[in-house]
């Protein structure tokens, strides 16, 4: 018998919301796992159960069953521990699970992760909070800022790209720096990468990996409306990084500087650290349980 624990938040959790984790983990049970259910009731509290799971040691997973920032949020609590985070997925973009190549379906993500292997995944800092696909700051940031979680939540990507719209039509695209080693870059959207992926299968830092001790950082320098939807083009094309105007870099460490005030996302969610900001590679190493790579 394999014991692990189950974090899930309750209040998304009713009609077949219910009958798929209630499924989850019968699949689960069936490939011999034995599994506590552990509800969350305020934000924040998923990583404190996971703190205190990898405090007693008494499980060796913690399947975390939301999007990207409830995984955020469990990794955050296991960081650094031999308990592994075991990623199923749903939300609104799934970006880390894809990114781990974890099915998209629940059920069969619950199949894949039963039996896949540790892999210890490298976790950035931004500041002092954990990421595990990119920290951010520009246009998506203020976007984020502007969504509510609920209406997120009802509407998912919708809610993202109607609010996005609307923040894009009177955004004054402030200025943001980025410093590593000796270089230094300035323009209106960065984003240090932990991951290829970004916003679903839009693969921003195609050359980012996710068991490395470095970062990706991608920097648009151009402002205003239009060169930022052709930025956003390009993105869905996989060609923004041959734009002129667009700096790549591979950084072991960067400090991200801005106006005060100017909004963080860090996987999807606001980030409460300020500018200026230090990002980074995390000494320790979070254990997750993924499919092998191909």
């Amino acid at each position: 018998m394999r014991y692990g624990a189950l974090i899930w938040n309750p209040a998304a959790g009713r009609g077949r919301a219910a009958r798929l984790r209630d499924a989850a983990r019968a699949v689960l049970a069936a490939a011999g796992w034995q599994i506590d259910a552990m509800p969350t009731d305020h934000p924040g509290h998923a990583t404190e159960l996971a703190r205190t799971l990898a405090h007693e040691g008494r499980v060796e997973a913690v399947f975390a069953w939301g999007g990207d920032g409830t995984l955020r949020e469990v990794g955050a609590g296991l960081l650094g521990s031999d308990v592994a985070l075991a990623p199923l997925p749903r939300g609104t973009a799934n970006v880390l699970v894809r990114a781990l190549g974890v099915p998209l379906r629940v059920l069969d993500a619950a199949r894949v992760l039963a039996t896949a292997p540790r892999r210890p995944l490298a976790v950035g800092l931004c500041g002092a909070t954990p990421f595990l696909m990119m920290v951010s700051a520009g246009l998506d940031a203020a976007v984020i800022t502007s969504v509510s979680s609920a209406w997120k939540g009802r509407l998912g990507r919708a809610a993202i790209v109607a609010r996005g719209l609307g923040v894009w039509s009177r955004y004054a695209f402030p200025p943001i720096t980025a410093r590593w080693d000796e270089h230094e870059a300035h323009g209106t959207f960065v984003a240090v990468c932990n991951i290829p992926l970004y916003g679903g299968p839009f693969r921003m830092a195609p050359a980012a990996r996710l068991d490395d001790d470095r970062l990706e950082l991608v920097l648009l320098q151009s402002a205003g409306r239009l060169p930022t939807l052709a930025f956003a083009g390009d993105l869905l094309r996989g060609r923004h990084l041959a734009r002129a105007d667009v700096v790549s870099a591979c950084v072991e460490e960067v400090e991200l500087g801005g106006p005060a005030g100017l909004p963080l996302q860090v996987d999807g969610d606001l980030c409460r650290e300020a500018l200026p900001a230090r990002v980074r590679v995390a000494r320790e190493r979070l254990q997750m349980l993924a499919p092998a790579p191909r």
